[in-house]
């Protein structure tokens, strides 16, 4: 071997692996469907997420313009006459929508998410958050799929049927998992396809005719309705502290 080619082995040994980005996408099959896949690494401190909220209802586009997120998908169920949302909304720390029912999704001060069930009509205690939604249907709970929207005070049988999904997970290390699908799915089946990709708590959000989700410019599941409310996730170039 040539003292170049020596030289050039040593340095492909101990040159740096590539890192992981921060937000990545993916378009996967799952059984019989197709999925859009998004994990975005909440350690990393490069990522954040929140919800955005307007009054009334808009094009999804003027949310993400406000917004300017790397990723964003429909957030929770609204009264489709005024976009009124039918659950908690909590935008900064405020909440300008209340409803009480289904399960619930907060980022907290340090920017964690996570993942819970509240009974129905009682009343999330939203202190040590700065966003969050509520009126999810839980899907995953403890790496366990188990979809029950009756249980969870859910009577329109559309939730429960087949229907375009959109879902958010934490994976066991803190990762964000965001999907959609415009397949016709049931919730365990959504939340097979969730699980598949790490998630060990999930819920879905509003889908239907309302199934949107944006990646990095390109609306990759696109609706035309207009929307209140999406969560969105951001990508800096410079850790937060």
């Amino acid at each position: 071997m040539s003292l170049l080619a020596a030289s050039l082995f040593a340095t492909a040994l101990v040159a740096p692996k590539a890192e992981a980005p921060h937000i990545a996408y993916q378009k996967i099959r799952h059984g019989r469907a197709s999925y859009h896949f998004v994990l975005a690494d909440l350690t990393s401190g490069f990522v954040s997420a929140k919800t955005v909220h307007t009054d009334g209802l808009t094009s999804p586009w003027h949310l993400i313009q406000d917004a300017q997120p790397s990723v964003a998908i429909t957030g929770t169920f609204f009264a489709p006459q005024d976009g009124t949302p039918v659950a908690d909304v909590l935008v900064d720390g405020q909440l300008v929508a209340r409803g009480n029912r289904g399960s619930a999704l907060g980022v907290d001060d340090q920017g964690n998410v996570h993942i819970w069930d509240q009974a129905f009509l009682r009343r999330v205690d939203w202190s040590g958050y700065r966003f969050g939604l509520r009126g999810g249907v839980r899907l995953i709970k403890n790496g366990r799929v188990c979809p029950n929207p009756r249980a969870q005070a859910f009577r329109d049988p559309r939730i429960w049927g087949r229907a375009a999904r959109t879902g958010v997970g934490v994976t066991k290390h803190g990762k964000l998992v965001v999907m959609a699908t415009m397949s016709n799915v049931t919730l365990s089946e959504f939340g097979r396809a969730m699980k598949s990709r790490g998630a060990v708590d999930a819920l879905s959000l509003d889908g239907g005719g309302s199934t949107c989700l944006y990646v990095k410019g390109r609306m990759v599941v696109s609706t035309g309705r207009r929307l209140s409310n999406m969560f969105v996730v951001s990508e800096s170039s410079v850790a937060a502290n």
